[in-house]
């Protein structure tokens, strides 16, 4: 005899960081990249910035977004 398990999925929420504070995620089922586009409407820096993850942290896909680093000149 086998003793079946029973098997429960959780779909994991996503938090996306920039200079230690939170995005709103305001559109779940978008791309996180696409999600920091509409934020760079209000935040310039974000339109260039990289985005590092996800890392799993208390149940949740972290995001975290940075400034692209480059040179003047």
């Amino acid at each position: 005899m086998t003793q079946s398990q029973e098997v429960t999925v959780t779909a994991l929420q996503r938090k996306i960081v920039y200079e230690g504070r939170d995005l709103a995620d305001v559109n779940p089922i978008a791309s996180v990249e696409d999600v920091v586009k509409i934020h760079a409407l209000t935040t310039p820096e974000l339109a260039t910035a990289v985005v590092e993850g996800p890392e799993l942290q208390e149940g949740r896909r972290v995001y975290t977004v940075k400034k692209r680093l480059g040179t003047k000149g």
